[in-house]
């Protein structure tokens, strides 16, 4: 596959074959963890690929084989619910859910945090049998936002989503596909090529087709939608969290290697 590199080292890297656009997020020395940098240039990625009538899927994954995504950089995650903590990241998901190709992950090791939310947003999940998942919202202090808990609990149903969420706790790739979280899990060595194969086969179907069962999905679930009043509560208990001492004192621990030791305030 040819690779459009605009930079010496780009942090995402572009690559189209046979109507399969990859997205490969490229900080493998940092496990791919997230910048407001490489938000912008994932939304814009998929809104170009949502453009090209070439296009029939997404491959979306990260550089190497030790994470999908370690989530957002840690030392910029501070400030109010406004902050780049939420929108940068919602941008992204949104252009994954409005992307009228299937958007598969395909994830090698850790997908954690803001990596996991973004694998659970595309509409497949293939995982290596390294792999391991998870939302560590509660260890660090932070009230994870209600679209994106709403779109675990259309993957993988409410009793999971609590047990993730209210725990923080990684599971293995076995575990996570029990819970539906991944649909797959393969051997490290073969993930490719089993991604790829999926791939090429949805993209041999009726791109007419395929794109109009997803539109349709993405409609039948728009019944979700909260209400203004509703949104309002959600937020104001995200910026709680997010102007805590205890968001301080997990980024603390997070950085120091150690267990937070949280107040409740």
């Amino acid at each position: 596959m040819e690779v459009k590199a605009t930079k010496e080292k780009d942090v995402l890297l572009v690559s189209q074959d046979e109507g399969i656009c990859t997205l490969t997020i490229n900080r493998p020395e940092r496990r791919n963890a997230l910048t407001p940098e490489l938000y912008s240039r994932l939304a814009e990625a998929l809104q170009s690929a949502s453009e090209d009538e070439q296009t029939r899927v997404v491959v979306l994954r990260g550089a190497g084989e030790q994470a999908f995504s370690a989530g957002h950089e840690i030392s910029r995650l501070h400030g109010s619910g406004d902050s780049e903590t939420r929108d940068p990241l919602e941008r992204v998901i949104l252009a994954i859910e409005a992307c009228p190709v299937p958007v598969i992950a395909m994830i090698y090791g850790y997908c954690v945090a803001a990596g996991c939310g973004l694998a659970v947003a595309c509409d497949l999940r293939l995982a290596a049998d390294n792999a391991h998942l998870g939302v560590t919202a509660a260890r660090l202090g932070v009230v994870y936002p209600a679209s994106a808990l709403r779109r675990f609990i259309n993957v993988v149903g409410v009793p999971a989503t609590k047990e993730l969420l209210y725990t923080g706790r990684l599971i293995d790739a076995e575990r996570a596909a029990e819970i539906r979280l991944v649909d797959q899990v393969v051997p490290a060595d073969r993930l490719a090529t089993v991604t790829y194969n999926l791939a090429r086969e949805i993209a041999g179907n009726s791109p007419l087709s395929v794109r109009g069962t997803k539109g349709i999905i993405s409609r039948l679930l728009g019944y979700q939608d909260v209400s203004p009043r509703t949104e309002k509560e959600f937020l104001a208990w995200q910026k709680q969290a997010a102007d805590s001492e205890d968001l301080r004192e997990g980024q603390r621990a997070f950085a120091e290697k150690r267990k937070p030791l949280f107040k409740g305030k």
